[in-house]
C-alpha cells in the first residue's frame, strides 16, 4: 500500500487554493452545511423540522463492488441548542439485492451562544449497522488488520459514534469547522479515531446584494418559489487516525483519506438541493464518490 503521494497532495492542495479563490457571507446553515461528514457549531431552531434523502455513489476501484447507498434522515430541534435525527440507509451493492444497511439515532448539543469563539457542540450517535451498510456517514480506524483478525460479515454492529465539533463563523459567509470522532464498538469495547475538517463558504445570496444580483434588493413575487436563496460552498478533508489497538496514525498505507468538494442550494420553497464528489487520496480509500442530497425543512 503507498503512503498519500505527492501529486495527490499537490492536487489537494490546488483543490483548497482554487476553492479559496471563489472567496468572495448569512451563516453557514443546521448541521453540515454543504458538507456530508463535517459538521459546524449551527443546530436547528427549536420546533423546526427538516427531512433529507441522502445518496452515494461509489467506485471503490480494485476488486470490491461499487454500489450506491441512501440514507434517510429525520431531524428536529428539541431546543434552540439541542437537535436530534434519526436515520435508515438502504444499499444496493453491484450484483446483489438492495438491502436495508441498518439505523441511527443521533443527539448534537451546542454548549454556548453563537459568537462564542470555536463554539464546541457535543455530538453522540447510536448506530445499527447491517453487513451491507456503506452510506459513508464518517471514516475512523485504520485499514491494516490486528493480529489473528478475520473479518466478520455476519451479525449487525452496535457502535456508539461521538464528536467533539469546534467551529467559528469568521464572517457571515465563511466557516470554518473541524470534528474529532470517536467510533466505539459496544461488544469488542475497542475504539477507533477519525477526524473531518473543513470549510463553509456562502457563494450567492440575493438579499445581500452580492453574488450577481445587484442593488441587494429581492423579491420573492419576481423569482418564484423555486427560485435559489442561498448558494454554499463546501470543503471538507476527512480520515481514519488509527484505533486504541494498534495506535494511532495517519499513513496513507495505513488509513482511508479524502477530499471532499460539494454545492448546496437552498430555495425560496424550503427545498435543499446538493452535490457533491469525494476523491481517496490513499491506496485503501475508495477511488469517487458522487454524493446527492435532497431535503425539505418546516416547522
Amino acid at each position: 500500500m503507498a503512503r498519500i503521494s505527492a501529486p495527490t497532495l499537490c492536487r489537494a492542495s490546488f483543490a483548497l487554493a482554487l476553492a479559496g479563490a471563489f472567496l468572495l457571507a448569512s451563516p453557514a446553515q443546521a448541521g453540515n452545511g454543504a458538507n456530508f461528514v463535517l459538521y459546524n457549531q449551527h443546530t436547528e431552531e427549536q420546533g423546526e423540522t427538516e427531512v433529507k434523502l441522502f445518496s452515494d455513489f461509489s467506485n471503490t476501484g480494485g476488486n470490491d463492488a461499487d454500489y450506491a447507498a441512501q440514507l434517510f434522515e429525520i431531524e428536529y430541534g428539541v431546543t434552540d441548542y439541542w437537535t436530534t435525527a434519526f436515520y435508515f440507509e438502504g444499499d444496493k451493492i453491484q450484483n446483489e439485492d438492495y438491502e436495508f444497511g441498518g439505523f441511527r439515532f443521533e443527539n448534537r448539543v451546542r454548549l454556548f451562544e453563537y459568537g462564542t469563539f470555536l463554539n464546541p457542540v457535543l455530538y453522540v450517535e447510536y448506530e445499527y449497522l447491517k453487513p451491507a451498510h456503506r452510506y459513508i456517514r464518517a471514516v475512523t480506524g485504520r485499514t491494516d488488520k490486528h493480529e489473528g483478525e478475520e473479518e466478520e460479515e455476519e451479525g449487525a454492529e452496535h457502535e456508539i459514534e461521538s464528536r467533539l465539533i469546534l467551529a467559528q463563523d469568521l464572517t457571515d459567509r465563511f466557516n470554518v469547522a473541524f470534528n474529532w470522532i470517536n467510533e466505539t464498538d459496544l461488544k469488542s469495547g475497542d475504539w477507533e479515531f477519525g477526524y473531518a475538517a473543513g470549510i463553509n463558504y456562502v457563494l450567492y445570496d440575493p438579499e445581500s446584494g452580492e453574488g450577481g444580483v445587484s442593488g441587494g434588493h429581492y423579491s420573492t413575487q419576481s423569482h418564484g418559489g423555486w427560485s435559489v436563496e442561498e448558494l454554499k460552498l463546501g470543503i471538507e478533508a476527512y480520515g481514519g487516525l488509527g484505533d486504541s489497538v494498534l495506535g494511532l496514525t495517519w499513513g496513507g498505507n495505513k488509513t482511508q483519506q479524502y477530499l471532499g468538494v460539494n454545492l448546496q442550494a437552498e430555495l425560496e420553497n424550503e427545498v435543499t438541493i446538493g452535490i457533491g464528489g469525494a476523491f481517496g487520496l490513499t491506496d485503501s480509500s475508495e477511488d469517487a464518490i458522487v454524493r446527492l442530497v435532497t431535503g425539505y425543512e418546516f416547522e
